[in-house]
């Protein structure tokens, strides 16, 4: 019984002690007698030798005492992180495998499972690779003092990337699609995922097309289709026949997917009262994956898109009608690009009240030809922070400095004498 009590108390301490495993585990089978002189005398001559070979495994020189030093460390936290993994921490197992396994099998142990950690991807993109070295990440993560409860935690992610990679590929192929393709685009696996069901479950029966991975426009079809047939039914019919040729491992993945596009995307699709071009531009970008035009067309939705900021600017490439269109938006006004004094007054006012709808700028400038954008964005982002101290000034009651600034970059009409 005393025994027993004495066992819990070291497991209990152990668990406050910050040495590796290892010794915890060595000091431990020491103590109860698991582990006799012999045993002693084996785990320090077997790990005299594994030092030596993890030196000139990391490509360092076994004459140097500092790098037999390293060696040393990096042997004993690879015997602690896989006695810690398969024993979760109990100090009694893991002196029992110090006994019972040659001390450089327990490092050998370690050392694949950072090597199986090091052949799984590190994120759900295709064609992406790891930049270092096999030996270089093991020693990153021993430098970096990989723990049992840090391992687990990234397998989990990139056993998860993994499945992703792989059901994806699956889809890539039964589209008869390229994987050479989507590795050069560094394509996301879950976008992938989520365009390739969405195809399946509700692009031939809509577009009336044989089965194709889409590109943009054909992507923009069948979002469209779904927001007719919603239209006209109240529902959106779809085939789901495809699930019968999932591997098992799959399934689950696609009927979560499935309901997330009906969940999630559906409503916003669906919304009558906001432009479709505006819902596909924010899903396409967070959501799905398309094949760009390689011969650089401008897409039918480019052209929707394109069409709705002319019918604001009229073509207009003038910054300060420009200004004038962002100053309305920015502050709640329809959108034009001419003022009164009376109505840029007002939208001062509003400012004041409600503050700077920035993110409705950004939203309209995005509707310009993708070629404007950036330089679109930089005219905006130099006009409101000059703005921004007269606009939002209260102690200009009168609006008088504020209105002497918005002239000269605007595009305001004084009343007629």
């Amino acid at each position: 019984m005393t025994n027993m009590a004495s066992i819990q108390n070291n497991q209990f301490l152990a668990s406050y002690d910050n040495a590796p495993l290892f010794e915890k585990a060595f000091k431990y089978g020491v103590q109860y007698r698991l582990i006799d002189e012999t045993k002693i005398d084996e785990i320090v001559n077997d790990a005299a030798t594994g030092t030596i070979q993890i030196a000139e495994y990391f490509g360092t020189s076994s004459h140097l005492r500092t790098n037999l030093e390293d060696a040393k460390n990096r042997m004993v936290s690879l015997v602690s992180l896989y006695l810690e993994d398969t024993t979760d921490g109990d100090l009694d197992k893991a002196a029992q495998l110090l006994k019972e396994k040659p001390f450089r099998s327990l490092s050998r142990g370690g050392s694949q499972m950072l090597k199986t950690l090091y052949a799984m991807p590190e994120d759900n993109h295709f064609g992406t690779s790891r930049f270092e070295s096999e030996s270089e990440f093991i020693k990153k993560c021993l430098v970096n003092g990989m723990t049992v409860k840090k391992y687990r935690q990234t397998f989990k992610s990139c056993a998860q990337f993994d499945q992703e990679i792989k059901f994806a590929s699956w889809l890539v192929n039964k589209f008869v699609a390229s994987l050479n393709t989507f590795n050069h685009l560094f394509a996301p696996a879950e976008h992938v995922i989520r365009t390739s069901l969405l195809s399946l479950a509700y692009g031939a029966k809509k577009i009336g097309s044989k089965i194709t991975f889409p590109d943009e426009n054909g992507l923009f079809e069948i979002f469209t289709s779904i927001r007719k047939e919603w239209a006209f039914l109240g529902d959106v019919t779809y085939s789901n026949k495809f699930l019968d040729e999932l591997p098992d491992t799959f399934v689950t993945y696609a009927q979560e997917t499935l309901l997330s596009i009906k969940n999630d995307d559906f409503p916003k699709i669906v919304n009558q009262s906001i432009p479709l071009a505006s819902v596909f531009a924010d899903l396409k970008v967070r959501k799905y994956f398309y094949f760009y035009d390689a011969l650089g067309k401008v897409s039918k939705f480019d052209k929707l898109l394109a069409e709705e900021w002319f019918s604001f600017t009229n073509g207009t490439e003038d910054d300060a009608l420009l200004l004038t269109l962002f100053l309305c938006v920015a502050s709640g006004l329809a959108p034009k690009t001419e003022l009164k004094v009376s109505e840029a007054k007002i939208a001062v006012s509003n400012i004041r009240e409600k503050g700077i709808q920035e993110k409705e700028v950004v939203k309209l400038i995005e509707k310009a030809p993708h070629e404007e954008v950036e330089q679109l964005l930089a005219l905006w982002d130099d006009f409101i922070e000059e703005a921004e101290p007269y606009l939002l000034d209260k102690t200009d009651e009168k609006l008088k400095q504020v209105m002497l600034f918005l002239v000269d970059y605007c595009n305001i009409q004084k009343a007629k004498a």
